[in-house]
């Protein structure tokens, strides 16, 4: 199972998009590098760190035979991530700046705030590949647990037999190559 650190960068990466759709708004509206530049070596900086953190887990969690009782995609999450990328371009047609500012602030906090109660799926994994499915379990004491798997469509329950634990409702498809 991942630790505290490696489930910061996990959460943290969900932002990584809206860092850089505000860093290229901020830029189109200001005419500034300053801000952009130091949004931009974030995002590159969370993202490599997501990108080890996510390799290390893959090759040393633990895993785990379960019994699935239902499986759904949850690829469709995608439109509320677009969404809030979008939101950065306001900026362009508020005036008021300040009042965007902080409606991003918040958003990206949320962003964060939120998966340390719940597993999202993460943005970066989706662009590499990856696709997302919520699944119970016969043993779901927490709830439902969200699946990672390279496979693009799971339909049958039964095809599901291993997976590797990262967090408490977070699972990796052990077999889950194409």
């Amino acid at each position: 199972m991942a630790n505290e650190f490696q489930r910061a960068i996990y959460n943290l990466a969900n932002a990584v998009p809206l860092a850089v759709m505000t860093a290229l708004a901020w830029y189109l509206e200001y005419k500034s590098w300053y801000v952009p530049v130091i949004l931009i070596v974030a995002a590159v900086t969370v993202t490599v760190l997501f990108a080890i953190c996510f390799s290390y887990g893959r090759k040393n969690c633990s895993v785990k035979s379960i019994n699935v009782i239902r499986i759904n995609s949850k690829d469709s999450w995608l439109v509320a991530y677009v969404i809030a990328y979008v939101l950065p371009f306001a900026y362009i047609v508020i005036s008021d700046y300040h009042i965007v500012s902080f409606i991003v602030a918040a958003l990206m906090l949320a962003l964060v705030l939120i998966p340390a109660i719940m597993a999202l799926p993460n943005v970066l994994l989706y662009f590499v590949g990856y696709h997302f499915y919520e699944i119970e379990t016969e043993s779901s004491i927490v709830g439902d647990y969200i699946l990672i798997s390279r496979r693009r469509r799971i339909r049958n329950k039964s095809d599901v037999e291993t997976v590797l634990r990262v967090f408490e409702k977070l699972l990796i498809d052990a077999k889950g190559e194409k």
